[in-house]
């Protein structure tokens, strides 16, 4: 079995998480709905409920990144209260008010209502997903686990992609609420609450039941209580550092809580948010040799299979790799397109007519780098690097950071390129993505094949009892390098 795992724990892991990835589905549907609904809702071709202008069109796809930031602090403020799987708990009824609003607005002021909601549900799910999932999983699954919701995200934006553009805009609406139906479902009936939430509520009885769900039948009631002892060692230890400005006095907490947050609120400019929302119009632009819903297709096609590439990846070559060398793709690609667009500008509309298969290239090499690391990779070292006293506060401030990036970036794509030409924003993504290479090699720690408590050990270890990929982490001093 991957992982090294018997087939019983397997089972449990999958059990506990079916619920997770189901919600990863519900957030991938949403993401996808812009790029299909927003050229429905412009054009003429079809029925629509109302048209929406360039200005309206760009707030409508903004939009979800503030819902983004509210979904953030809401999710922040319920996470200690409510437990993991309470909190998991609001993004499909979010995502559920989506879905009504959507299929029931009639102007754009509720569609914007709809994107805000869409937004908080994703917001849940990106801050708290992989918390739960690095919290539940025994440490050779919880790299395979993670990658494998972010391979559920793909598959529910692949759904829009594919279904989106040959339906009406009322049944890709009403379509967005199924997977979240039965993420909710599932949530309810199989999620079992994290064992360090438990142990951190001095609740030794219940964490070792949450254990005993979670590790399977060939789990032995001595092995079930050692674990629960590093688990409550490990919590104890965190916690005694008092409040969470006490614990972030620590330089390796500091480093480690800069690393995670930047790496993710940084992530909207690697620009794959930006490229899969507009990527029919980004088609219709730089020309194709499919025509735009086709190449959209062809392009969450690629994404979703160098995901599940990227699964039997992430444990062998390990997280600061992945992320490095999917920046490098990431530069590469838009940077070719980039410097098609602006050739073509330059030397007039038919002068590159030999080369227009370079933006659907470019475009293909960028989404696939993005499934090998970028994408899947920030997430997964968030959720292992924080200490649990700082999750409630930098989990969801990291989301905040991510979500006003992410809305600068979708609200600035089209005004910069209209300003400067649509070769500038890819140019923008080219030189951000070859920074983050640096930042990766240098300043990433590597945590594959460590469990949360052995992760927390190293960063608190002195840099003589660290080696290799390690000891990075105690010579970058900060998130300047990028």
């Amino acid at each position: 079995m991957p992982g090294g795992v018997g087939l019983s724990v397997w089972a449990a892991q999958l059990r506990a998480t079916a619920g997770s990835m189901l919600v990863a589905t519900s957030c991938g549907v949403a993401v996808g709905w812009a790029s299909s609904a927003v050229v429905k809702l412009q054009n003429d071709k079809g029925p629509a409920p109302f048209k929406l202008t360039d200005e309206e069109a760009s707030w409508v796809v903004s939009l979800n990144d503030i819902g983004i930031l509210l979904g953030s602090v809401l999710s922040g403020l319920c996470f200690s209260v409510l437990g993991r799987r309470g909190t998991l708990l609001l993004c499909p009824l979010l995502l559920l008010g989506w879905a009504a609003l959507t299929y029931s607005a009639t102007g754009p002021r509720l569609l914007y209502a709809a994107r805000l909601l869409s937004g908080a549900g994703m917001a849940v799910h990106f801050v708290y997903g992989n918390v739960y999932i690095a919290e539940v999983s025994v440490k050779s699954c919880r790299g395979l686990l993670s990658l494998l919701t972010s391979l559920f995200a793909m598959a529910g934006t692949l759904a829009q992609f594919c279904i989106g553009p040959y339906v009406s805009y009322w049944t890709q609406a009403w379509l967005g609420a199924v997977p979240a139906a039965l993420a909710l479902v599932v949530l309810l009936l199989f999620t079992v609450e994290s064992p360090y939430y438990l142990a951190m509520r001095q609740r030794p009885h219940e964490t070792q039941n949450a254990l005993s769900l979670l590790r399977g039948s060939a789990a032995t009631a001595d092995s079930l209580k050692e674990e629960v002892r590093e688990i409550q060692r490990t919590v104890d230890q965190q916690l005694s550092a008092g409040s969470l400005w006490a614990a972030l006095r620590s330089p390796a907490s500091r480093r480690a809580a800069s690393v995670g947050v930047v790496v993710q609120a940084t992530a909207p400019l690697f620009g794959e948010s930006v490229v899969m929302a507009y990527a029919q119009k980004i088609f219709i632009i730089s020309g194709s040799p499919l025509d735009d819903a086709h190449a959209a297709i062809v392009l969450y096609v690629a994404q979703a299979t160098a995901c599940l590439a990227c699964t039997a990846l992430v444990d062998r070559a390990g997280r600061r790799t992945l992320l490095s060398l999917s920046c490098l793709g990431n530069s590469i690609g838009m940077a070719a397109l980039s410097g098609f667009l602006g050739g073509r500008g330059a030397l007039g509309p038919g002068a590159l007519a030999a080369l227009q298969w370079v933006p659907l290239a470019a475009l293909l090499l960028f989404v696939v780098s993005c499934s090998l690391g970028a994408n899947p990779v920030p997430g997964l070292l968030l959720a292992e690097l924080l200490p649990q006293r700082a999750k409630p506060l930098v989990a969801p401030l990291s989301m905040v950071l991510f979500s006003v990036t992410a809305f600068a970036t979708s609200k600035s794509f089209l005004a910069l390129g209209e300003a400067a030409g649509m070769y500038a924003p890819f140019a923008v993504f080219a030189v951000w993505n070859a920074l983050a290479v640096l930042f990766a090699r240098f300043c990433v720690p590597e945590t594959k094949n460590k469990s949360l408590a052995e992760v927390h050990s190293m960063l608190s270890s002195g840099p003589q009892q660290r080696r290799g990929s390690d000891q990075q982490l105690a010579q970058c001093s900060g998130p300047a390098t990028v």
